[in-house]
């Protein structure tokens, strides 16, 4: 059966391939986030890191026209094209959630706020949150690749995505309390910056998860 689908679909595969691509860019911002929440006090630096996931929106915008255009020269089922479309846009969100990110960051350390340990306590906090949200974008990468390969470890992967989403929402709660406790000190402006870049990263993970989901759904349909 397996087989019989990678030869229908092969000349599809280069959509995948694309899809792929997208998601290093993603998995590239992921980083440099992360390398933004823990660095202390080099404005250049977190500024040229902004700027470089801003690079890395535009170059993923780009990879998102050729998908869309791949996939309307492709031999993909007109039914499948509602799913299609669901899906590419589910990924451009993953890396422009890590945009507003990058730039938030930035805005918020330019105002200052980082001038509060407690502040940068909490970026170390959203920092390992965005570490395990970025493993969700790898496995993501690993389940399109493997899609009309091998259904069972697609399945395995989609799940493993599953539970890296429930463990960011277990973070992400944890931050939200302690952003919330009246022992830290937070003054409204920093409570906020804090509180959407929380939001912010569970959104993305959250959008790894209906990924997954919506690619399952695809590859079942080409399955039956």
């Amino acid at each position: 059966m397996m087989f019989f689908i990678r030869k229908r679909y092969g000349k599809n595969r280069n959509v995948f391939e694309l899809i792929s691509k997208h998601l290093e860019l993603s998995e590239k911002a992921a980083e440099k986030v992360m390398n933004e929440f823990v660095i202390k006090h080099e404005r250049h630096s977190i500024e040229s890191i902004a700027t470089e996931v801003d690079i890395l929106e535009k170059h993923g915008d780009e990879l998102i026209a050729e998908i869309v255009k791949t996939i309307s020269q492709s031999a993909i089922p007109i039914t499948m094209y509602g799913d299609f479309s669901i899906f590419t846009d589910i990924i451009d969100d993953i890396l422009d959630e890590l945009y507003f990110i990058a730039q938030e960051v930035n805005r918020g350390r330019k105002a200052g706020l980082d001038t509060n340990p407690i502040v940068l306590e909490i970026y170390s906090d959203l920092a390992s949150m965005t570490s395990v949200a970025k493993m969700a974008i790898t496995k993501l990468k690993e389940l399109v690749i493997i899609s009309l390969k091998d259904i069972k470890k697609a399945e395995n992967l989609s799940h493993e995505v599953d539970m890296l989403e429930d463990r960011v929402d277990e973070l992400r709660n944890t931050v939200i309390d302690k952003i919330y406790s009246p022992r830290k000190k937070l003054d409204p402006l920093a409570l906020y910056h804090l509180i959407e870049l929380a939001k912010a990263i569970d959104r993305f993970v959250d959008a790894c998860k209906d990924a997954s989901h919506v690619l399952m759904s695809i590859v079942t349909a080409v399955i039956r």
